[in-house]
């Protein structure tokens, strides 16, 4: 009886993390990072064309090239070939691994320890973070990286934690290893805390040189082989979007990870206050016995997340200083499982039960009170098409870019209602439409913030002043001007 409650509590909060990650999807649009995937990976196209739209960044209209892997750009392409081109198949593809993320986290969770606290704390942690549950609805490869990382960390404990030396499983490590670095080479900084953590066991055990020492270079030589041409792409070009930031050394990404600074703040604070115990317990021992006496040496579960976790900090801060910032939490998303499981852990050791209900209390009240709170405001694209469709307008001009008006021309709802968007200077005079719709982005939230809501951007303005003049040639009946944040709508209608 007691296991099937547990059981239904945790479904009960898998079910709560996917509907927010659901939720999220229907309530928020996306914004330009968005647009640029989605215009890249177009099944409609070509593969030379595709080549030309992720390696060399042709846009239509600019140039803006892509960072992360081409593999995935084809990989995507050819999915949405076969569910339908549109804002929402990609979407619910992306949102595919997160669901498989939520199981795989918790199997991890039930491999490492059988106590039920600790994996409702971590699954709650994990299912109603709100940068998770942000950046795995972008189109990235953000949701796929997690997933693969959860899979090979779970190989990982299983063989070299767990000692499960079997075929399967090795075979498993060495494929979702090379998946995981191919999708997104920031991930080598996580290989590197397991090269690490093998290396110290092989000093710990003196034996297997083939296990420890040879697998993670076999594996190593595998990537560049299967990738050398993209690590030839991105070895020899700046793709520095950030600064170095020294408020990093502040908050070490737990404002971001946590979605707000005061539960990231209360994070970070708990996290370092547990490093600095775990310092101090291992200095301690240090004095007394020899290096291989340390707790970090026992080499199980909790050593292995706090190795991976100071691994991939450290990998962060070397590459910032020595080549170029990457000083972006999204960058290294997979610190974020590591870092949930070890405090997990280290929380639910603690004998009082407030402090365990409080984080619990805590992380659920963060993601309801800052749930609306998105660090960069998505455009409202859903309600311009809903006021275009309710004009009866088949036909929208704007004076945005090439992958804007493919973005908003994707939506099902405009698919279904055959709307159409072209570019503002492509408008035809006689047009046979009765009704037209023309877009103006004014002073986006993502770029301006909020200081210039009252304020009407040039471009807008000079489109008002041309569809004016309509007017005073007797071509146009009236103009009819709608504001909503981010878009100015003018519905023209012209004579019959």
């Amino acid at each position: 009886m007691g296991s099937y409650i547990n059981s239904k509590i945790i479904y009960f909060i898998i079910f709560i993390g996917i509907f927010l990650k659901i939720l999220y999807i229907i309530q928020f649009g996306d914004y330009y990072d968005d647009w640029n995937f989605f215009y890249t990976v177009d099944p409609q196209q070509s593969n030379a064309e595709t080549w030309q739209r992720h390696y060399f960044g042709d846009r239509g209209d600019s140039i803006l090239k892509e960072a992360y892997p081409w593999n995935f750009t084809y990989f995507t392409k050819y999915i949405l070939k076969l569910i339908g081109y549109t804002i929402e198949s990609t979407h619910y593809f992306l949102l595919s691994f997160s669901i498989l993320s939520f199981f795989m986290f918790y199997k991890i969770c039930n491999l490492i320890s059988k106590d039920l606290r600790f994996t409702i704390l971590a699954l709650t942690l994990f299912a109603t973070n709100l940068y998770l549950i942000r950046e795995l609805n972008s189109f990235r490869p953000h949701s796929l990286t997690i997933l693969l990382s959860l899979i090979n960390n779970y190989f990982f404990i299983l063989i070299f934690i767990k000692n499960k030396i079997k075929k399967n499983l090795f075979y498993g490590y060495i494929i979702s290893t090379l998946l995981l670095l191919s999708f997104w080479p920031q991930n080598l900084a996580i290989f590197a805390g397991h090269c690490i953590f093998l290396f110290l066991l092989f000093l710990k055990k003196k034996s297997n040189i083939p296990l420890y020492l040879l697998l993670p270079t076999l594996i190593f030589l595998l990537y560049v082989f299967f990738n050398y041409k993209y690590i030839q792409y991105i070895a020899f070009q700046d793709w520095s979007y950030t600064q170095f930031d020294p408020k990093f050394f502040i908050n070490y990404f737990f404002r971001s990870f946590f979605g707000s600074i005061i539960f990231g703040g209360l994070m970070l604070i708990v996290f370092a206050f547990y490093l600095i115990k775990e310092v101090k317990i291992n200095i301690n021992v240090l004095k007394k016995k020899s290096l291989f006496k340390i707790t970090i040496f026992e080499l199980n579960e909790e050593s292995f997340f706090i190795i991976n976790i100071l691994t991939i900090y450290s990998c962060i801060l070397s590459y910032s200083l020595i080549r170029e910032s990457v000083m972006a939490p999204k960058y290294f998303l997979v610190l974020l499982p590591l870092i949930i499981i070890w405090l997990s852990l280290k929380i639910t050791k603690v004998k009082k039960k407030l402090f365990y209900s409080l984080i619990l209390i805590c992380s659920i009240l963060n993601s309801i009170y800052y749930w609306h709170d998105t660090p960069i405001k998505r455009p409202p694209l859903r309600e311009l098409l809903n006021i275009v469709s309710n004009q009866n307008i088949k036909k929208i001009y704007s004076t945005e870019s090439t992958v804007f008006n493919n973005y908003l021309s994707h939506y099902k709802f405009a698919i279904i209602n055959n709307i159409k968007i072209e570019k503002f200077k492509d408008t035809k005079k006689n047009t046979n439409e009765n009704k037209v719709a023309f877009v103006c982005m004014n002073y986006p939230r993502a770029s301006y913030g909020d200081s210039y809501t009252n304020l009407i951007q040039n471009k807008c303005k000079d489109l008002s002043t041309s569809l004016e003049n309509n007017i005073k040639r007797d071509m146009v009946i009236g103009i009819e001007k709608i504001k909503i944040p981010d878009f100015i709508i003018f519905i023209v209608k012209y004579k019959s």
